[in-house]
């Protein structure tokens, strides 16, 4: 999978991409179909979507960054802040892509699609948001006991709530693997930002086409709080996929993908 880095102030963000390599400093031509840009979620990086870059590509252009402190980006920490890490979506967007493009959100990465939605100033042509609620209900104990791994007192917590009960160990595997390159202490931090985050005054601002997705096997968020993002945002479409948890891209990606490539053809 092609990959990048792109200097943003002191960080130099790591990114996976759709098409071919360009020189250094050259943004990728991302000139297929549908442009989508993903954001992951706490704690984890860009090769969370590496199924929705191979599954989409070469009918659609795809783009996945590493947050400033995850994957292979730069940094030590997270963002201080949901609205710190939009920022920075917003400024790798506005180097990166050339034209208007569907913007994905993944667990807290939606809630950050959120908050760039609300601003109305990216070339947004849609919004994407997979497994989140509108308020990010942390409990303390989860935020404890990665505060526990950080400080060595246990080690890393790979955790089986994130999956619905049918799916493959492989496919719980490859996603543990993606989150052992984020250091426990950035995941601490993320959860900590997130743990409490209200994304409800936002939802009518968004004015752009949605597409909330749901796995109707995800331990974290339940239905009725996906479906009330949804009910919140003009227009917005929720669809519930049988089989999936919390990372329906990666547990059930052909339904997944076909969904979000169906929404950015309505788009046209």
């Amino acid at each position: 999978m092609p990959a990048k880095y792109l200097q943003l102030g002191s960080d130099a963000v790591h990114y996976l991409h759709t098409g071919t390599t360009t020189l250094p400093g050259v943004p990728p031509t991302l000139d297929a179909g549908a442009l989508f840009l993903c954001v992951h979620g706490a704690g984890r990086n860009a090769g969370d979507f590496r199924r929705t870059l191979a599954q989409l590509a070469p009918s659609h252009s795809v783009v996945a960054l590493d947050l400033p402190g995850h994957g292979r980006s730069t940094g030590l920490d997270a963002p201080p802040s949901i609205e710190a890490c939009a920022d920075v979506v917003e400024q790798f967007a506005a180097a990166v892509t050339r034209r208007p493009f569907v913007l994905v959100g993944w667990s807290t990465g939606a809630l950050i699609a959120l908050v760039v939605a609300s601003r109305g100033g990216a070339r947004l042509s849609g919004l994407v948001v997979l497994a989140a609620p509108a308020v990010w209900r942390i409990e303390q104990a989860t935020v404890d006991a990665v505060r526990d791994v950080v400080r060595g007192r246990r080690s890393q917590i790979f955790d089986r709530t994130l999956f619905a009960p049918s799916t493959p160990l492989d496919v719980m595997r490859e996603a543990w693997m993606e989150q052992a390159k984020t250091d426990p202490r950035v995941l601490h931090g993320d959860l900590v930002t997130a743990q409490g985050f209200d994304a409800r005054p936002l939802l009518a601002k968004v004015r752009v086409p949605t597409l909330v997705v749901h796995g109707d096997g995800d331990q974290l968020v339940p239905a009725t709080e996906a479906r009330a993002l949804a009910d919140g945002i003009a227009g917005a479409r929720f669809v519930s996929v049988e089989g999936a948890g919390h990372i329906p891209h990666l547990e059930q990606p052909g339904r997944v993908h076909e969904v979000m490539a169906t929404f950015a053809a309505g788009l046209a």
